[in-house]
């Protein structure tokens, strides 16, 4: 599923992980990087280097925070945002193939139990 996503992603000049980071942002936008590392899936210092890509790109910036002067907010810049919701619709596509044959309470109770199991893992990190 990820490797069919990330051919798709390819045309856009975008990896899975720099998607993962502009679609958190379109959905939940000026995150810090504590935030977004849980969003997308990717851990601080792998964080730190694709945020530096997008930047590069022009795709994502990086805001002082209104509320905490030491604090850094990434957000999507137009550019990003623009290139974000062209991408959606792939996206929604290939969700859409992978969920063929599922009832819409059947994905709703998928999407409960992923969740899960995704805040289960969390407990992982306590036993190293």
């Amino acid at each position: 599923m990820g490797n069919a996503f990330a051919k798709a992603l390819k045309p856009f000049g975008l990896n899975l992980s720099e998607w993962r980071v502009c679609a958190s942002l379109l959905y939940v936008p000026h995150q810090t990087l504590s935030e977004l590392s849980v969003h997308a899936t990717s851990d601080i210092s792998a964080l730190s280097r694709i945020i530096d890509r997008l930047e590069s790109q022009e795709l994502v910036k990086r805001e002082k925070s209104t509320t905490d002067g030491r604090s850094i907010r990434i957000a999507l810049t137009s550019k990003g945002d623009e290139l974000a919701l062209r991408i959606v619709p792939v996206a929604k596509q290939h969700e859409s193939v992978i969920l063929t044959g599922f009832t819409a309470n059947d994905v709703q109770v998928l999407r409960a139990m992923l969740l899960k199991v995704y805040e289960n893992a969390g407990a992982l990190d306590d036993l190293v």
